[in-house]
């Protein structure tokens, strides 16, 4: 239990956040000095039946707050395990780096200068300009010359942080590396959703998203990576969470699945993505005819809310699960939240595939 102060000074990665409301003042004392409230008292919780607190001599034990806490829980939980492993690969950093320097009789610093930084090609005004002009709308009306020098240096760092980052893996690449920590793991049900890949797949990935987010937007390039690169190994499914604050996303995920009953769900799908900041229930009617659903059909489910209790289903399981914005991905239960990229990804997909004893 220590380890909540811990959790709850972390960050979601980058999404569409559902964000939360207290409900109540937690610096309120009960049974002040001369007052008639209950008597409470507090203490650390250990086993599931231990007592973490108590109210007029009635326990209130650790499984009941984990009951009362768990999706928080289970999402800081996930939060902690990639701090942890940000502090991991930036010591295994220093020590290849620390055992190569030694090896060759260098200091770090001057290793570092060798391999990476004298191989940093100039940049010279041309590629500064080239670079102004295909981003002008970013350096809000200011001149080249107000903004050369700027650019040449935020250039040279990115080509910096290409060679270290290559030489680093080199490096670790003909390490002897071991990881012993381990991802949380949530049990989280695919439903009966629509899902892509192999049915039977030693790696099931579960999506939790939202139709109006950004972020899910901009995450489709990486989760159609994943898919060109495993194919059968992996099952994909995708599951609803339309956030209160996108006021078009519940009728949206309620006409992809209204798609789906004309077997149309991912053509019908991509189309919600590459409209997503046009989802009026009378754009969502002429994506379906776009997409060559039978209008009729379509028009008579959407209406009708045929498919809200399903969306509404999905929304709940992935607030149970931990789920408070959105993209939320599920790798075999693992928690990955944000707009992440397919390295995230593949790292947990290797892993898990090695474990169930299939090679990629």
């Amino acid at each position: 239990m220590k380890k909540l102060a811990i959790l709850a000074s972390l960050l979601l990665a980058a999404g569409c956040g559902a964000g939360s409301k207290g409900t109540g003042s937690a610096d309120k004392p009960s049974g002040t000095a001369g007052g008639s409230g209950p008597s409470v008292t507090i203490s650390l919780g250990g086993e599931s039946n231990t007592p973490v607190a108590e109210v007029n001599g009635t326990p209130i034990t650790e499984k009941e707050l984990t009951d009362k806490i768990g999706s928080r829980l289970s999402r800081l939980q996930s939060q902690l395990f990639d701090l942890q492993m940000q502090g991991i690969n930036a010591i295994v950093d220093e020590k290849v780096l620390e055992t190569t320097a030694k090896k060759e009789g260098v200091s770090v610093q001057a290793l570092l200068k060798k391999e990476v930084n004298d191989k940093v090609a100039e940049v010279g005004d041309a590629d500064a300009q080239k670079y102004y002009d295909l981003n002008k709308a970013r350096f809000k009306g200011k001149s080249f010359d107000d903004v050369k020098e700027a650019i040449k240096r935020q250039l040279i760092a990115r080509q910096t942080a290409v060679f270290r980052n290559n030489y680093l893996d080199r490096l670790k690449d003909e390490a002897n590396i071991k990881i012993f920590l381990s991802r949380p793991t949530v049990d989280v049900s695919v439903d009966d959703d629509p899902w892509k890949g192999g049915e039977n797949a030693a790696v099931t990935i579960i999506e939790f998203t939202d139709y109006q987010c950004p972020f899910c937007a901009r995450a489709r390039p990486t989760v159609k990576q994943v898919m060109d690169a495993y194919g059968d190994k992996v099952k994909y499914v995708l599951r609803d969470f339309p956030l209160s604050f996108h006021p078009n996303a519940q009728k949206a995920a309620e006409a992809a699945e209204c798609a789906g009953e004309q077997d149309k769900y991912w053509e019908y799908s991509d189309l919600l993505w590459a409209n997503n900041k046009a989802l009026e229930v009378p754009n969502l009617k002429k994506l379906a005819k776009d997409a060559g659903l039978d209008q009729a059909k379509f028009d008579q489910c959407l209406d009708s809310g045929k498919f809200t209790a399903e969306v509404q289903k999905d929304q709940a399981d992935g607030s149970k699960a931990g789920v408070s914005g959105t993209p939320s991905f599920f790798i075999n239960g693992q928690m990955l939240t944000g707009a992440r990229p397919f390295e995230q990804f593949k790292e947990v997909i290797d892993t898990e595939i090695r474990n169930s004893g299939n090679k990629s």
